[in-house]
């Protein structure tokens, strides 16, 4: 009965000893490529959150049919020149509150995303990355979206200017997987409208050429300088 008693003693010590060694070298093999499955994984996060980004943009512009005139007005005098832009900060606010809850909405659709790592890649090394079986991850993506508005003035021939009104996005997101997490930021930008503005174009031109030590360009567009 002792003998018994012993060999069974001494077979689930073994197994014990077996259970401690994988435990030990499953926890060796996470740590050596979770820094690899994490930088996998935040690229495919950056994609898919950028994505939503300007999916949430578009939905947003198409079901308000946003244009130039809803969100700027342009003010001119008796002689046709431009005294003011006005922007409608009221539906740019609303507009900013939306994108932000469509992307949100976006993000959330999928409550776990899918990756796909081939086992090469693991391993860290050139020769074997992207080669092997793909393993399979699972992956949560949590986000906080800063949008905003702003202006852009940009030539666009003589007397003439595009006016942009752009929305910026800073999105602060967080790579949840294998128990641990990441954070990353990522940013973009997207044209909400557009116009050009026209002003008086001249009746003539002065093309001047100037030669070395000569001051005569300088003089002219100082004209007010001159006795």
């Amino acid at each position: 009965m002792k003998k018994i008693k012993k060999r069974r003693f001494s077979v689930a010590k073994r197994w014990f000893v077996v259970l401690i060694c994988v435990f030990l070298i499953f926890s060796l093999c996470f740590i050596s490529v979770k820094p690899f499955v994490f930088v996998y994984a935040k690229s495919e996060a950056e994609t898919i959150i950028l994505n939503a980004a300007n999916a949430a943009v578009l939905n947003v512009l198409k079901q308000n049919n946003i244009t130039y005139s809803d969100v700027s007005k342009i003010s001119r005098g008796d002689d046709k020149n431009i005294t003011g832009i006005e922007i409608d900060i009221e539906k740019i606010n609303l507009l900013k509150s939306q994108i932000s809850n469509e992307l949100a909405r976006i993000v959330a659709q999928n409550n776990k995303y899918d990756l796909y790592i081939p086992l090469g890649t693991l391993f860290g090394s050139e020769y074997t990355t992207g080669y092997g079986p793909r393993i399979h991850f699972k992956m949560q993506l949590t986000e906080t979206a800063i949008v905003d508005f702003k202006s852009s003035f940009t030539a666009a021939g003589i007397n003439n200017v595009l006016h942009q009104i752009l929305i910026t996005m800073k999105i602060n997101a967080s790579v949840l997987m294998m128990g641990c997490t990441d954070s990353f930021s990522v940013s973009t930008t997207a044209i909400a409208a557009q116009t050009v503005i026209a002003g008086a174009v001249p009746d003539s031109f002065t093309n001047v050429i100037e030669h070395p030590n000569d001051d005569i360009a300088d003089e002219i567009f100082n004209y007010a300088d001159v006795e």
